[in-house]
């Protein structure tokens, strides 16, 4: 049965505490002992796809759980281990690849790492069924496939804000990419949330890696709207609470992104951001000139307790920011020559709406790389506050 959680109950106190956040959430898990569930091996009401284990129970009883699921079902449930604190035994269920949850239980933090991990189990089946058939003679159509999927992940739709205007551009190198583009409404529609990341790698892996960042940031940003109401708490609580997910559950697969992540108040224009290692986004100001927002903070996945410090400022009417990934300024020609910086600005001298300049780009990287493979991915975001009439564009 989709969706059936069950909490595997060793000694823990905390397991009712936590029976009782899913209950009162509308979604009452199954509670039984590791004993019972051995000798009674699964309820006839579905195998659970969600195993919430007590810390107490030994990882090796978890690991039985697993491989009898793996046999009835094809594949392995989402595995989740709580405890009272971070103690040993919490840590050695987090080194055999469990999530994790520490009391006390708040249900909307509770959720938010339910549903990122059942996305991320979700992602791995899907991104594990993709490289089985990329070893047989429908490679290419399932590679499309991950395309497909994956484009799903990108907004479907930019917000329309009203005196705002916003284009986008995403081009892979290949079927599936390890860049991603995000923007959607934040703290009641108040904000609007917008993120240009970049894994270190390309292929199926860092497309999984694009997808649980995207989800963690998305699920941060909505975990906190309940608590937070200014959009500096956000910023900064969101790429915190993603970079400590990184590295509590990932840090062995060696993946790492460089991230911008911004938040900006469209009434006033006010933007607060935190670049993690990316390209430096330029805002093309309504006079011409132009500003780079440089790093703040490392790179996503690199360092755990990582310093992550807030960049601030402010788009005027006619400003446009420009985000983008480095296959931009890394695009090259047939002769092995970048695209290259003084280019990128070249462009930006001209004016326009995001769309205009996002397309201006476009045009300008085909035209520079002609017949070369392109390399990397491509991806561009622009966002830019509307013109008082009678103003320079």
């Amino acid at each position: 049965m989709a969706g059936t959680t069950m909490i595997v109950n060793g000694c823990s106190s905390s397991a009712r505490d936590l029976w009782r956040v899913l209950a009162d959430d509308g979604d009452p898990p199954q509670i039984r002992t590791p004993q019972s569930v051995l000798a009674d091996w699964w309820p006839t009401d579905g195998t659970p796809d969600m195993l919430l284990v007590d810390a107490g129970v030994a990882v090796a009883t978890v690991r039985s759980f697993v491989e009898r699921i793996v046999a009835t079902e094809g594949h392995a449930p989402a595995v989740v281990s709580f405890a009272d604190t971070d103690d040993e035994h919490l840590a050695a269920h987090v080194r055999d690849g469990s999530e994790f949850l520490l009391a006390p239980f708040r249900p909307h933090l509770v959720q938010s790492r339910l549903a990122v991990s059942r996305h991320t189990r979700d992602l791995g089946v899907a991104l594990s069924h993709l490289q089985t058939a990329a070893e047989h003679r429908d490679f290419e159509r399932d590679l499309a496939i991950g395309r497909e999927i994956q484009l799903g992940f990108l907004p479907q739709a930019l917000p329309e804000i009203e005196g705002w205007d916003i284009a986008a551009w995403f081009q892979p190198a290949r079927e599936v990419s390890g860049d991603f583009y995000d923007a959607y409404d934040v703290i009641n529609g108040r904000f609007l949330a917008f993120a240009i990341a970049d894994v270190c790698d390309k292929g199926i892996g860092a497309a999984l890696f694009m997808a649980l960042i995207r989800s963690l940031l998305r699920q941060a940003a909505a975990a906190e709207q309940s608590d937070v109401e200014d959009s500096t708490a956000l910023v900064l609580r969101a790429v915190r609470t993603t970079n400590d997910y990184l590295m509590a559950n990932h840090m062995h697969q060696a993946y790492f992104a460089t991230l911008f992540f911004g938040v900006v108040d469209p009434r006033g224009g006010d933007l607060v951001y935190i670049n993690c290692g990316h390209n430096p986004p330029v805002i093309r100001r309504a006079d011409g000139t132009q500003q780079r927002l440089e790093p703040t903070g490392p790179a996503l996945g690199i360092m755990p307790d990582a310093r992550f410090e807030l960049g601030r400022a402010e788009l005027g009417p006619g400003d446009l920011l420009f985000l983008y990934t480095d296959g931009v300024p890394e695009a090259k020609n047939c002769d092995g020559e970048f695209f290259g910086d003084e280019r990128c600005s070249a462009v930006l001298v001209e004016g326009g709406t995001a769309e205009d300049v996002v397309d201006r780009f476009a045009t300008a990287i085909r035209t520079h790389s002609g017949a070369a493979d392109q390399f990397d991915d491509v991806t561009m975001l622009g966002l830019r506050r509307q013109p008082i009439y009678g103003e320079p564009i």
